[in-house]
């Protein structure tokens, strides 16, 4: 008796207790795996000037879990800012992920972008953080491009720009670099009213009728440099409003009509017009309005409206199934211009009952 109670009290009581503190401890670790924390979820940069370089900050992380936690990745939604990230946390450690941004291309406007660190645990799988920054630009330029929009052949014009420099600079050491174009001409001057500097772009005389595009160069001291964008289009002195005549699915047999305005800053007549049988046009009145014309030209503008007429044939006798199309080109000649005014014209006859399409 007392044999049997010496082997339960010396081997199978411990045994017993040890096997339930190795359950116990097992199922702790499994109920405590491993949890990402992060000491702030929102970090805020401010505003980095662009000529210092890249910007560093940390934020500190801790493994709150009772197993060893490991960081996969680390995916940001932007091109600016870069995360470095340990691969692994020990259970009640820390670790610290370095955030870099680089200036150079952050939105001027204060922006925010997110980014997320993936780990193994099943209790913090994704974890989030937000990034929020803001550049400040060496130097500015007070518009992106410089559209000089409608401009009539052999006619010169003239924009100014503000150019703002964020670091003391001499002004002698500012470059401006001449484009390709002897007819786009710029100056530089400082601005009395400002810090900043007054640039103004000359453009013209321009003889073709086409689509101009330019670039000019602002090259400053320390290898760095702004490019401005310079557009126009060289227009004959008629403008035509809209641009194309559509229909859309017509009736046969009907006379659908538009219309079409052209206007110019002198008096001018419409001497003749040039198009297709089937298209009639005829002037149905003159005004003096800025309709149609550019919004920022306060000039009054003399127009005249003209009314094309589409007579559609009738199906019989005509030799031929539906639908048919309409593309024609009508030709006007006015007294301001010796080139014509080309206005497209389209539809199509609407389809009738027992026709087959093609």
């Amino acid at each position: 008796m007392l044999k049997k109670r010496a082997i339960l009290t010396t081997i199978i009581i411990p045994t017993l207790l040890i096997s339930g503190l190795i359950i116990v401890l097992v199922n702790n670790h499994r109920e405590f795996p491993g949890a990402l924390v992060l000491a702030e979820q929102h970090i805020d940069f401010g505003v980095l000037p662009e000529w210092e370089g890249l910007v560093t900050r940390s934020v500190t992380a801790r493994n709150v879990g009772g197993e060893t936690l490991h960081i996969q990745s680390v995916q940001t939604r932007c091109s600016y800012a870069k995360i470095e990230a340990p691969t692994r946390i020990q259970p009640d450690g820390e670790g610290t992920f370095q955030i870099v941004l680089n200036p150079e291309i952050i939105p001027a406007d204060e922006t925010s972008a997110p980014a997320i660190i993936f780990t193994d645990s099943p209790k913090t799988p994704q974890v989030y953080l937000t990034i929020v920054a803001a550049a400040k630009r060496f130097a500015t330029l007070s518009a992106e491009m410089c559209d000089f929009g409608n401009v009539l052949p052999n006619t010169t014009h003239q924009k100014t720009l503000r150019l703002c420099v964020n670091v003391p600079l001499n002004s002698s050491h500012i470059r401006l670099l001449p484009s390709e174009h002897p007819n786009l001409t710029w100056k530089m001057m400082p601005d009395p009213s400002t810090d900043c500097f007054l640039i103004t772009i000359q453009l013209g005389p321009l003889k073709h009728r086409a689509f101009f595009s330019s670039l000019l160069t602002v090259a400053f001291p320390n290898q760095r440099t702004l490019t401005l964008p310079v557009t126009a289009k060289v227009v004959g002195p008629v403008r035509v409003h809209p641009h194309t005549l559509f229909y859309g699915a017509v009736v046969r047999g009907t006379h659908p009509s538009l219309e079409f305005t052209l206007s110019a800053k002198t008096p001018f007549e419409v001497s003749k017009v040039e198009g297709t049988p089937a298209l009639s046009v005829s002037v149905v009145g003159g005004l003096r309005s800025a309709v149609h014309v550019d919004i920022n030209d306060i000039d009054k503008y003399h127009q005249k409206t003209l009314e094309v007429i589409w007579h559609v044939p009738h199906s019989s006798g005509e030799g031929f199934k539906s639908p048919i199309p309409l593309r024609e080109e009508i030709r006007v000649l006015t007294t301001a211009d010796a080139l014509p005014i080309r206005l497209p014209v389209y539809g199509f006859i609407r389809s009738e009952k027992g026709e087959t399409n093609p």
